[in-house]
Protein backbone atom coordinates (compact mmCIF):
# COMPACT_ATOMS: atom_id res chain seq x y z
CA UNK A 1 0.00 0.00 0.00
CA UNK A 2 1.07 3.59 -1.43
CA UNK A 3 2.22 6.27 1.91
CA UNK A 4 -0.34 8.66 2.36
CA UNK A 5 2.80 11.09 2.71
CA UNK A 6 6.11 12.10 1.24
CA UNK A 7 9.16 13.05 3.11
CA UNK A 8 11.57 16.13 1.54
CA UNK A 9 14.79 17.50 3.28
CA UNK A 10 13.16 19.64 5.31
CA UNK A 11 9.01 18.49 5.76
CA UNK A 12 6.77 16.15 5.13
CA UNK A 13 3.63 16.45 3.00
CA UNK A 14 0.22 14.60 3.52
CA UNK A 15 -1.86 14.38 1.10
CA UNK A 16 -4.79 11.89 2.07
CA UNK A 17 -7.31 14.49 1.80
CA UNK A 18 -6.45 16.37 -0.98
CA UNK A 19 -8.32 15.79 -4.32
CA UNK A 20 -5.12 16.58 -6.38
CA UNK A 21 -2.42 14.20 -4.49
CA UNK A 22 1.26 14.65 -4.71
CA UNK A 23 2.74 12.93 -7.75
CA UNK A 24 5.66 13.71 -10.74
CA UNK A 25 4.60 16.51 -11.88
CA UNK A 26 4.32 18.96 -8.74
CA UNK A 27 7.28 17.32 -7.58
CA UNK A 28 9.12 18.53 -10.91
CA UNK A 29 7.30 22.16 -10.71
CA UNK A 30 8.35 22.75 -7.39
CA UNK A 31 11.92 21.65 -8.49
CA UNK A 32 12.06 23.58 -11.52
CA UNK A 33 10.15 26.60 -11.16
CA UNK A 34 13.12 29.52 -11.11
CA UNK A 35 13.20 33.32 -10.44
CA UNK A 36 16.51 35.16 -9.22
CA UNK A 37 15.55 35.75 -5.84
CA UNK A 38 12.06 35.82 -5.14
CA UNK A 39 10.72 37.90 -2.06
CA UNK A 40 7.10 37.52 -2.96
CA UNK A 41 5.41 34.43 -4.67
CA UNK A 42 2.16 33.07 -5.32
CA UNK A 43 1.41 29.28 -5.58
CA UNK A 44 -2.39 29.15 -7.49
CA UNK A 45 -4.53 26.06 -6.18
CA UNK A 46 -1.80 25.10 -3.27
CA UNK A 47 -3.44 22.07 -2.86
CA UNK A 48 -1.41 20.13 -0.14
CA UNK A 49 0.83 23.03 0.04
CA UNK A 50 3.67 20.77 -1.87
CA UNK A 51 4.63 23.90 -4.16
CA UNK A 52 4.56 26.66 -1.68
CA UNK A 53 6.66 24.33 0.86
CA UNK A 54 9.76 23.35 -1.99
CA UNK A 55 9.52 26.86 -2.85
CA UNK A 56 9.90 28.35 0.90
CA UNK A 57 12.92 25.41 1.60
CA UNK A 58 14.79 27.01 -1.91
CA UNK A 59 14.29 30.61 -1.72
CA UNK A 60 14.49 31.60 2.35
CA UNK A 61 13.66 35.24 2.17
CA UNK A 62 10.55 34.32 0.66
CA UNK A 63 6.98 35.05 1.22
CA UNK A 64 4.94 32.66 -0.12
CA UNK A 65 1.06 32.79 -0.48
CA UNK A 66 -0.75 30.06 -2.03
CA UNK A 67 -4.96 30.25 -2.84
CA UNK A 68 -6.76 27.04 -2.69
CA UNK A 69 -10.52 26.63 -3.30
CA UNK A 70 -11.27 23.01 -1.97
CA UNK A 71 -12.15 23.26 1.85
CA UNK A 72 -10.65 19.17 2.61
CA UNK A 73 -7.20 20.36 0.48
CA UNK A 74 -7.10 24.14 2.10
CA UNK A 75 -7.27 22.26 5.56
CA UNK A 76 -4.50 19.49 4.99
CA UNK A 77 -2.14 22.24 3.27
CA UNK A 78 -2.93 24.16 6.53
CA UNK A 79 -1.66 21.05 8.98
CA UNK A 80 1.25 20.49 6.42
CA UNK A 81 2.47 23.83 7.07
CA UNK A 82 1.83 24.34 10.43
CA UNK A 83 4.08 21.64 10.83
CA UNK A 84 6.68 22.51 8.64
CA UNK A 85 9.52 24.66 9.88
CA UNK A 86 8.51 26.97 7.02
CA UNK A 87 4.75 27.98 9.03
CA UNK A 88 5.94 31.96 9.76
CA UNK A 89 6.58 32.78 5.90
CA UNK A 90 3.90 30.15 3.97
CA UNK A 91 0.43 31.39 3.90
CA UNK A 92 -2.64 29.48 2.61
CA UNK A 93 -5.99 31.13 1.67
CA UNK A 94 -8.95 29.48 1.17
CA UNK A 95 -10.19 31.41 -1.30
CA UNK A 96 -11.22 31.43 -5.27
CA UNK A 97 -8.39 32.86 -7.31
CA UNK A 98 -10.87 34.06 -9.45
CA UNK A 99 -12.47 36.13 -7.45
CA UNK A 100 -9.87 37.11 -5.00
CA UNK A 101 -8.49 40.67 -4.19
CA UNK A 102 -4.65 40.93 -3.78
CA UNK A 103 -5.02 44.49 -2.64
CA UNK A 104 -2.34 45.79 -5.37
CA UNK A 105 0.18 43.37 -3.94
CA UNK A 106 2.64 42.12 -6.31
CA UNK A 107 4.51 38.99 -7.01
CA UNK A 108 8.25 37.50 -8.18
CA UNK A 109 7.40 34.59 -9.17
CA UNK A 110 3.59 32.72 -9.43
CA UNK A 111 3.04 28.90 -10.19
CA UNK A 112 0.55 26.94 -10.15
CA UNK A 113 0.03 22.75 -10.84
CA UNK A 114 -3.52 22.52 -11.98
CA UNK A 115 -5.65 19.32 -11.96
CA UNK A 116 -6.31 17.48 -15.14
CA UNK A 117 -9.09 15.59 -15.47
CA UNK A 118 -9.92 13.29 -18.41
CA UNK A 119 -13.47 13.95 -20.17
CA UNK A 120 -15.91 11.36 -18.58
Amino acid sequence: MANSWFHFKQFTIHHNRCAHKVGTDGVLLGAWAQAPSPLHILDIGSGSGLIALMLAQRFPHAQITGIELDHDSYLQSMENVEASPFSERVHILHADFRNYNFEGKTFDLIVSNPPFFERA
